[in-house]
């Protein structure tokens, strides 16, 4: 692992020196010279052994408690002290627990009595050794000698050739007797596994029954013996003749202070700046009080242990011991202490304290794949993963995943690292806290394919995590883009990808809903209580034509989509699935199934939040809600709720060319005013409105062209429909309608006419009466009639007085011809103002242009025109004029007007074309009036 630059001055070999048992002669750490494992049978080995050297064994030992205790009831055992009668003691615990090394400590006190006083005098221990002591050290699965009685065995070691008695199980008499008042220590090593072997069955019993003896005879006051027993507590009837004589029992498993102060006492030789110690405890304690995420029960407490444990940090030791102590392999259980030196070689110039994420878990893998091969296996993957190009590690990486694979060893998948953990296996003074969380959660979670999260922890775990990739991965997912899923979701999975369907106001895209005649349903992903405000900005507000075309479809009440914080997060993991689809090669088992059940859990809850479809009418939108279950076509259910009722439709169609009067109205511009007008229902097709026209016909209620009381075979923009009220008066009224000049009232200009001194006023039958003014009117506008035309454009000729068109009271045709100078041939075409009724009026462009489309016939030319626009100027409509002044923002008022004279006519749709192009204010009304050749 790469060596992180140290956040203090100093680092652990400022503070300490190693000892002399780990420190080679050029003042480098090794492991090389260190006695990490001792056996009793090495003492009776012939060959040289360091166990069966008594100086070297003591210089390694540290006198715990439990070991002081021991030497001390040892001790008054072997001198006979009548107050004291518990020579039989059991040392219990696991592989590893520092059982043999123990006896082997015992066995040179008293089997080298002189060398053994000398070290307790030094370690302050109040005990005194025998001058002599026959001692016999057995580690029961090794003997030189095969044996089958423990009784030959135990004989065989201290020298004894025959028991009292000459027998093979001798009592506790003879046991005594026997030893003959010699201080005698017997230490049994391995004996549950050499008591159990199946070609030893026929003798357990025997030897059963001499242990109990032995030990009995241990707590006699007339017997000078001491025998220890070591148990791995794995024969329950080994453990019950330990138990019967109530020997001292000490359990070496749950002493872990105890091994603590042993490791350590084995890798330091002296501490050479207590105080510094303690000011670098104080330090990182002070570190943690600071930091909000990590909670210590007892501040002063966690202090003193950094300082006792020094060089390692009490929670990396800790945890090194207790996966140690979870294999079942004597011989790496304790290796543990060959492996906290190599720690300390790699750390010692390096670091202040060896915190748990300096552990270099790769380095040393071989080791800890006794504990779990196939999950350190699964580590080692995510390592190589988890490097850049060069090998290297971004910061604080390495160090992580060490923590996590450390807290996750022989508990798989079970059992991790928390956040507390995770922080002070990486925190020194300067780091940040929300750094290193940060780092975890965006550049190892999610990306170590084995890590998992399991009741806040996080563990390494055999099988890989695709959700927590994906999870990770969700967490680089802009809330836009996740709600932009959502709404493909919708357009797609909702409502089938109709090419109709849109998002209101959609996130990363720019889209254009069409003023067209077509259906469009629009969709929302907010709830709200009124949707007026959105309907009419859709409409109006974006000055709309057709605005009888949308349907607004929303969520349930309260049911807000694009802020509901769940629906979000799973859209980011759903994007995030479909990223790592397209990016990775490979991924995990199980992350199809996952990202699957991501995208469908998706659509349920989307699905779930509809809804409710808004219908435009004459008194706002009707909402009406869309119909539940799994199978439901969204599509379908809203055209459904849109789709007008057939007999209301019919009404409707008909009403509308009732009230369109005699002239009817073109199928065109019906069907517009269907599509404009929210009053009428809306149209989801054409279809919809050709078929209310064709039973409408062939019911004889209005008439289509020529078609009356008959199929409608088909209809186009310009079929005419009339209503039936109508069509029996324009069927008699076929001949043009006369217009009559009354002179009767005229008292000289009527003179010249037929003599007749009768007055009155001209008139006409189209016009309305005239006044009493004695001059002849237009019937058209009432102005003073000149000749046979007026300012207006009316115009009579001789074929209109020939014809009867035009008469005069008490005047013949030639008479007529003659007052008004005309020639008996017919003149050319007329023109005439269009409409009859007067100028057109229309509060803005729009409504001008539908106007004009609706009045202007399409044979017909224009010859002059008449544009008045009036109304107020908003900033942009100043800028127009070259005003650049936001405060006068609708303060400015124009009226202006355009005389329209072309030197060629204009043709219906060029006449449009000219008023669509009219730079017209936002806010402002026209008036048009024209002078048109009809072409009739």
């Amino acid at each position: 692992m790469g060596k992180r630059d140290t956040m203090t001055e100093k680092v652990i070999s400022d503070f300490i020196t190693p000892s002399e048992e780990i420190t080679t002669a050029d003042g480098e750490i090794s492991s090389a010279g260190l006695l990490d494992e001792v056996n009793l049978y090495n003492l009776y080995d012939d060959r040289e052994s360091p166990e069966q050297n008594a100086q070297r064994i003591l210089e390694i030992t540290y006198p715990t408690e439990t070991l002081t205790t021991i030497i001390k009831n040892t001790a008054r055992t072997l001198n006979g002290d009548d107050e004291f009668t518990e020579g039989g003691q059991i040392i219990g615990g696991g592989y590893g627990s520092g059982k043999s090394h123990i006896e082997l400590v015992i066995y040179h006190l008293f089997n080298s009595p002189s060398i053994g006083q000398d070290w307790l005098d030094q370690q302050g221990i109040e005990a005194t050794l025998p001058d002599s002591t026959r001692a016999a050290a057995l580690q029961m699965f090794n003997l030189d000698t095969e044996y089958n009685l423990l009784s030959e065995a135990v004989a065989d070691h201290l020298g004894i050739e025959t028991w009292e008695g000459d027998t093979r199980l001798p009592t506790v008499h003879q046991i005594r007797d026997t030893l003959e008042g010699v201080p005698t220590l017997v230490l049994l090593d391995e004996f549950e596994r050499w008591f159990g072997m199946a070609d030893r069955a026929e003798y357990r019993e025997d030897n059963k029954a001499f242990l109990q003896n032995l030990l009995e005879a241990a707590g006699r006051d007339d017997t000078q013996l001491s025998v220890f027993l070591s148990l791995l507590y794995e024969n329950d009837d080994v453990q019950a003749v330990a138990q019967r004589t109530n020997p001292f029992t000490y359990d070496l498993s749950s002493r872990r202070d105890e091994k603590i102060d042993f490791l350590l006492h084995r890798l330091v030789g002296s501490v050479d700046d207590p105080p510094g110690i303690g000011d670098l405890a104080k330090e990182y304690t002070n570190v943690y009080r600071q930091n909000d995420q990590i909670q210590l029960e007892d501040y002063q407490h966690f202090q003193d242990r950094i300082e006792r444990y020094y060089p390692f940090h009490p929670m990396a030791l800790d945890l090194l011991m207790e996966k140690y102590s979870e294999q079942r392999i004597s011989s790496d259980a304790r290796g543990l202490l060959k492996f906290l030196t190599q720690i300390l070689a790699d750390t010692y110039s390096n670091v202040d304290l060896i915190l748990t994420g300096d552990i270099d878990v790769f380095d040393y893998a071989d080791r800890f794949q006794y504990i779990d091969n196939e999950l350190v296996g699964k580590y080692i993957n995510d390592y190589h993963r988890l490097q850049n190009s060069d090998d290297s590690f971004d910061e604080y990486i390495e160090e992580l995943i060490n923590i996590v694979l450390l807290h996750s060893l022989a508990r798989a998948g079970e059992e991790g690292a928390n956040k507390r953990q995770i922080l002070m296996g990486t925190m020194r003074k300067g780091i940040n806290a929300h750094r290193i969380i940060q780092t975890f959660r965006e550049d190892v979670y999610g990306h170590a394919w084995h890590i998992h999260r399991i009741n806040g922890e996080y563990a390494f775990d055999t099988d890989e995590n695709p959700a927590a990739r994906i999870e990770k991965k969700a967490e680089d997912i802009h809330k836009h883009d996740a709600i932009h899923r959502v709404e493909s979701l919708v357009r797609r999975g909702l409502f089938d990808n109709h090419n109709n369907v849109y998002i209101l106001d959609p996130v990363n895209t720019e889209q254009d809903i069409p003023d067209n005649k077509a259906l469009k349903i629009v969709v929302m992903l907010n709830a709200k209580e009124s949707y007026d405000e959105e309907f009419k900005a859709l409409t109006t507000g974006q000055e709309r034509e057709f605005h009888n075309t949308l349907a607004l479809v929303t969520p349930g009440k309260r049911s807000s989509i694009d802020n509901n914080t769940g629906i979000i997060e799973l859209a980011r993991k759903v994007v995030a699935g479909e990223q790592l689809d397209r990016e990775e090669e490979v991924l995990p088992e199980g992350f199809k199934e996952i990202h699957e059940q991501n995208k469908q859990n998706l659509h349920d809850r989307v699905r779930d939040k509809f809804g409710t479809v808004h219908r435009s009418t004459g008194r706002g939108l009707y909402p009406e809600d869309l119909p539940n279950g799994d199978h439901v076509d969204f599509y379908d259910a809203t055209i459904d709720i849109v789709k007008p009722d057939y007999s209301h439709l019919k009404s409707e169609v008909e009403d509308a060319i009732e009230d369109a009067g005699a002239g009817g109205i073109q199928y065109e511009h019906l069907r517009n005013d269907f599509y404009r007008n929210t009053e009428y229902p809306t149209l989801t097709g054409d279809d919809e409105l050709e078929d209310a026209l064709d039973d409408l016909c062939r019911d004889g209620a209005i008439k289509a062209g020529n078609y009356f009381e008959e199929r409608l075979p088909n209809v186009g923009n310009d079929t005419n429909l009339v209503h039936e009220k109508y069509v029996e008066e324009d069927d008699e009224d076929d001949e043009t309608a006369e217009i009559t000049i009354d002179t009767t009232g005229v008292t000289s200009a009527g003179d010249e006419l037929d003599g007749d001194s009768t007055t009155g006023s001209p008139t006409a039958t189209e016009g309305g009466s005239g006044g009493d003014s004695g001059v002849l009117e237009c019937p058209q506008c009432r102005r003073e009639l000149i000749g046979n035309t007026c300012e207006c454009g009316f115009e009579f000729d001789a074929s209109d007085v020939k014809e009867g068109k035009v008469t005069v009271e008490g005047a013949t045709t030639n008479e007529i011809l003659d007052e008004f100078g005309l020639d008996n041939e017919p003149s050319g075409p007329k023109t005439q103002s269009v409409p009859i009724m007067g100028t057109l009026e229309a509060d803005n462009k729009p409504d001008m242009i539908d106007t004009l489309e609706r009045k202007i016939g399409i044979e017909w030319d224009i010859h002059t025109a008449t544009i008045t626009v009036e109304g107020t100027l908003t900033t942009e409509d100043l800028e127009h004029y070259g005003i650049a002044a936001e405060a006068l923002n609708e303060k400015v008022s124009v009226n202006e007007t355009f005389e329209v004279e072309p030197d060629e006519p204009f043709s219906r749709q060029s006449f449009l074309s000219l008023v669509w192009d009219l730079n017209v204010p936002e806010h402002a009304s026209l008036d048009v009036s024209m002078q048109v050749d009809k072409n009739e």
